[in-house]
């Protein structure tokens, strides 16, 4: 594993983030025969980052940019009218003539036009940057059927047409609908063979199976890293089929021989040299945190600990020496520190009326997810989730530190200093209650539910997650119904906690679950 994980200082910049790789290059403008400037087309998944620095880079290429954020239940079956509607409105902003007549539902037509009136006021294309849209999934968990025609029909009109789609990277997960087929081929079913069917569906399924898994001993074998070195031989013959179920992995999963943890395991092998922040913090979603969780579940295999521990110790070592320069450049990943700055750009990207800033003690980054998932089955259309994203804590990674930085800001820093304020949480029943703290000059509120749980749990911690993201949600939604409506709750953590061998948490470290914490936004009351 290579030490130098931890991109240097200078690659920080959230603004100018490092160039992308070859196939991935900011959109520039082309010249037609004509002389006029086009937009190169391009559909992308990209990081909050990503997306905002997208924007700046596509605006200044003279593209028409609309942006999306606080996708919500509201939006639910009408996302192509909501992206109809915010284009015409960008159009009609720079002075473009109204849409003409086209057929109803005639998404082509109606596109062609809209690209036709952006060029008669001299923009290169359209950009379309949508934020998450995991919120405005249906009750059983997918896009609905409309917007996910919507949103194929602008990803095939990027190969096409001078139009980018970027998409929030989270919604990768996220599911949807494709293609509509027949019945005829879903109900596929050959009269008066049905025991036969049957039979050989579950002959081919197990022969699925151990071909799957019989290729995948093979691909890892091939990939040159030991990670997966022997996978034929630990595979099971039976019940594959049942084992490829997903399940969720942010939080604490159970894992069973057959989880994806050896593509984990890969992943993080791989990761070789610096990584550009983005790259970093992918990694440290899609691979680390659900390796961590599954060792933590149960997973005992020699491969997966040393990929994990080594990722680990060199996430450690890279961010120890890279921490101090933050102190004299801005070019570093976003902050606790940051938090009031963050959320008060989000409260006006979103026209909330005011902010309320709630921190959670020890909310690491899979915390987050769940304590997230677990709000919105409360509040429901009471409150929309507008915005996720991690933020990076100070080291020592403790709770009177990260408070010392808000206070301060950039300056605690330069020159770390004492501070009087209180960082022991309130026990028993009192921590589940959202209690009002000032700050330096500002004021937010603290809930300290996590922190108790944590200790109470001792050696249990892992398997005390969900039970403990419920309690934290719970008082969370407490909290946020008591707000008026049009308000911002910004809920982030201000550290992460490791959970050793013995399931014990342990805190102060440099540890990429005691550094990375998660942080997202909710707009509260019945509001679009």
């Amino acid at each position: 594993m290579q030490d130098a994980i931890f991109p240097d200082a200078h690659e920080l910049d959230p603004l100018h983030p490092p160039a992308a790789p070859d196939g991935d290059e900011q959109p520039t403008r082309d010249t037609l025969k004509d002389g006029l400037a086009v937009l190169p087309g391009r559909f992308a998944f990209a990081s909050a980052f990503e997306r905002d620095d997208a924007a700046a880079s596509l605006a200044a290429a003279g593209a028409v940019v609309v942006e999306i954020e606080g996708i919500g239940p509201s939006i639910r079956g009408r996302l192509g009218e909501a992206i109809d509607e915010a284009i015409e409105s960008a159009l009609a902003g720079l002075g473009a003539s109204g849409a003409g007549l086209a057929g109803a539902g005639d998404r082509d037509a109606a596109l062609s036009d809209q690209l036709f009136r952006a060029r008669r006021v001299g923009a290169t294309g359209i950009a379309i940057v949508l934020g998450p849209m995991r919120a405005a999934a249906a009750p059983r968990g997918a896009l609905a059927p409309e917007d996910c025609d919507a949103l194929r029909f602008l990803a095939t009109a990027t190969g096409e047409r001078p139009v980018v789609l970027l998409v929030d990277s989270r919604d990768e997960g996220t599911r949807g609908y494709g293609e509509a087929v027949g019945l005829g081929e879903i109900l596929a079913v050959k009269q008066g063979a049905g025991a036969d069917a049957g039979a050989g569906a579950n002959a081919g399924a197990d022969a699925d199976a151990g071909a799957g898994a019989n290729a995948g001993a093979d691909a890892g074998a091939n990939a040159g890293a030991d990670a997966d070195a022997g996978a034929g031989a630990d595979a099971p013959q039976e019940g594959a089929g049942a084992d490829t179920l997903e399940r969720h992995t942010a939080g604490a999963s159970v894992v069973e021989r057959e989880e994806p943890w050896r593509a984990w395991t890969l992943q993080l092998a791989a990761a070789r040299g610096p990584q550009a922040l983005a790259a970093l913090e992918r990694l440290f979603v899609e691979s680390y945190m659900p390796l961590a969780n599954a060792i933590g579940a149960g997973l005992d295999d020699p491969r997966a600990r040393g990929a994990h521990d080594d990722f680990r110790a060199a996430f450690a070592k890279s961010y120890t020496e890279a921490f101090p320069a933050f102190a004299a450049t801005t070019k570093r990943p976003r902050m606790v520190l940051d938090v009031h700055a963050i959320a008060g750009h989000t409260a006006r990207l979103h026209g909330a009326r005011s902010t309320r800033m709630l921190l959670v003690d020890a909310m690491r980054w899979d915390l987050s997810q769940l304590v997230a998932e677990r709000l919105g089955a409360r509040l429901g259309p009471r409150a929309a989730l507008t915005d996720e994203m991690i933020l990076w804590s100070a080291l020592p990674t403790t709770t009177l530190r990260q408070l010392e930085t808000i206070a301060r800001g950039i300056d605690a820093l330069r020159e770390p200093s004492e501070t009087d304020l209180d960082s022991e949480p309130p026990r028993a029943r009192t921590s589940d209650y959202v209690r009002r703290l000032r700050v330096g000059p500002r004021e937010l509120h603290k809930l300290d539910v996590v922190e108790a749980r944590l200790e109470a749990a001792r050696g249990g911690v892992q398997r005390a997650l969900p039970e403990t993201a419920e309690r934290a949600a719970e008082a969370i939604a407490r909290h946020a119904l008591t707000l008026p409506p049009h308000t911002l709750l910004f809920v982030f953590g201000d550290h992460g906690f490791s959970i050793d061998r013995a399931g014990v948490a342990h805190q102060g470290g440099a540890s990429p679950e005691e550094v990375l914490v998660g942080a997202f936004a909710l707009l509260v009351g019945d509001v679009h």
